[in-house]
């Protein structure tokens, strides 16, 4: 699962609420993550769950990278103490330098910092703003400073080649963990390329937090999630770039979860998604679940990409029976599904259905419509016709045939 902070869902909802002014100005980066190995170049990218309205005040300018150090006064709730057991409210200042991603026309900004933060600094916290050069991505020795300063005496850190992992009193597991993290990472580029899509190496460390049980993870997830903590055993969160879960004690769905959660911090690192762009639910979920099937032939519980993912298997065939005739529509058009505890399981299923299948029959239409996503701009949403215009023109098909070619093929799936 990966997470939208709400304070930006808020933070669009205000400014499509404004009229669009001549300064309102969003940087668009070069999409050179994500290549076709050939002349046609691919950059992709993807919107969280909490993406609701259309962004009225937002235009593009060229692809100049621009850069500033912002310093904003952030709000931070701290744990009951005396008698009252009620939390406080301390308003602290905080100065970062960033790449600047988006500017509204209300003056809120959205920078991406050194550490592959992206903060979003609304108006009325806004302090001061300087021009300054594009920061150069930190080390991971440089993260681990600045993340054991965020987090005195709660975590160890274990170090990869591309992956930091911050784990609490189990160092075999977090080895495991790591070495997970390491396979996924080589399939995941290998898989890709032999699609004859070329990505690009993480400019970031990768940062995993493995909590040491549920109790744990409720209590530090719910200061980053909120209520839905409770709802989830694991989450990727596009604000702070980190992926967080626990030692879950069902084996497969331990297994399950990290690998999942990884590969969404993988798509946003490499090119292959962009954080707060308009990508349906379907796709970036649908992605993680083709990548998630545990593997318990292989020691580590997991080793190759594609294997038919059985519990998504039983979840699709138990849901066919009660299926909608409208049901893709409603999965393609909008993301309602994936966010109601009534219709999450289902929704998931069928992403991962249809992912499995487009992978399987239609690949190289599939990434035409990843390549068609990459055209949508930052913090723009679109219409339900829209989403379903761009994959029935990607595809060749229309909707209704594609749900009959979809069902006629995973009947066959075992």
């Amino acid at each position: 699962m990966s997470i939208l902070p709400d304070p930006i869902a808020r933070h669009v909802e205000r400014c499509a609420r404004q009229p669009v002014a001549r300064d309102a100005v969003s940087n668009k980066k070069q999409r050179n993550g994500l290549q076709r190995i050939g002349p046609q170049r691919i950059g992709l990218q993807r919107v969280g769950p909490g993406w609701l309205v259309f962004v009225a005040a937002l235009t593009l300018i060229s692809s100049t990278v621009l850069a500033d150090q912002v310093t904003f006064r952030v709000e931070e709730t701290k744990s009951p103490s005396g008698k009252d057991g009620k939390k406080k409210s301390v308003t602290k200042k905080r100065t970062v330098e960033g790449e600047v991603l988006v500017e509204a026309a209300d003056g809120g900004v959205m920078l991406l910092a050194d550490d592959g933060r992206i903060w979003t600094v609304q108006p009325d916290q806004l302090i001061e703003r300087l021009p300054k050069p594009p920061p150069q991505p930190i080390d991971h020795d440089k993260m681990t400073r600045r993340l054991m300063a965020e987090y005195p005496g709660a975590f160890e850190t274990f170090k990869t080649n591309n992956y930091l992992i911050l784990y609490q009193g189990n160092e075999p597991y977090a080895r495991h963990v790591a070495a997970l993290f390491e396979s996924l990472h080589r399939a995941f580029f290998m898989y890709w390329q032999n699609q004859n899509v070329e990505l690009e190496e993480p400019k970031y460390p990768l940062v995993a937090l493995i909590l040491a049980d549920h109790d744990a993870f409720i209590r530090h997830a719910t200061k980053e999630i909120g209520d839905t903590a409770s709802q989830v055993i694991g989450y990727y969160h596009l604000e702070s770039n980190r992926m967080t879960t626990f030692r879950v004690p069902n084996l497969e769905r331990n297994i399950a979860t990290l690998i999942h959660e990884a590969t969404h911090q993988l798509s946003y690192n490499c090119g292959l998604q962009t954080r707060f762009a308009d990508n349906p639910m379907w796709v970036s979920e649908g992605m993680a679940t083709f990548f998630e099937a545990p593997d318990f032939s292989n020691p580590r519980g997991w080793r190759g990409v594609g294997r038919v993912n059985q519990v998504n298997l039983l979840r699709w065939n138990r849901y066919l029976g009660t299926r909608p005739s409208d049901s893709l529509v409603t999965l393609i058009a909008d993301d309602s599904r994936f966010r109601s505890a009534a219709t999450a399981e289902a929704a998931y299923a069928e992403a991962w259905a249809l992912t499995y299948f487009l992978l399987k029959t239609k690949r190289d239409e599939f990434v035409d419509y990843l390549e068609g996503l990459a055209d949508g701009e930052p913090l723009k949403s679109k219409t339900a016709r829209q989403r379903i215009e761009e994959l029935e023109a990607a595809l060749g098909c229309s909707i209704a045939e594609l749900d009959q070619q979809l069902v006629a093929f995973m009947r066959r799936v075992r």
